[in-house]
């Protein structure tokens, strides 16, 4: 029985690199569709909106970290409007 999830392991990983490899944006969209799709069911509108904004923000925190920007001089900027 081991032998049969070892191989279908393996196709879907084939599968993946494939999918990946050839269709980057389909891969994608359908990944980030069917997670904002099930994070609506599971968690609801106002959950799955507040979830993506703290997620935007992640995102946007640590690229400015990757491309060497100093992100307090950038929270003073945003935050120190109010």
């Amino acid at each position: 029985m081991s032998g049969f999830w070892l191989s279908l392991g393996e196709k879907i990983s084939k599968f993946l690199v494939w999918a990946l490899d050839n269709h980057p944006g389909k891969l994608f969209g359908t990944s980030a569709g069917f997670l904002l799709g099930l994070l609506l069911v599971t968690l609801g509108f106002w959950r799955t909106l507040v979830l993506a904004l703290f997620a935007t923000l992640g995102f946007i925190l640590g690229k400015r970290q990757d491309d060497r920007k100093d992100i307090s001089t950038w929270l003073e900027k945003y935050f120190n409007k109010f």
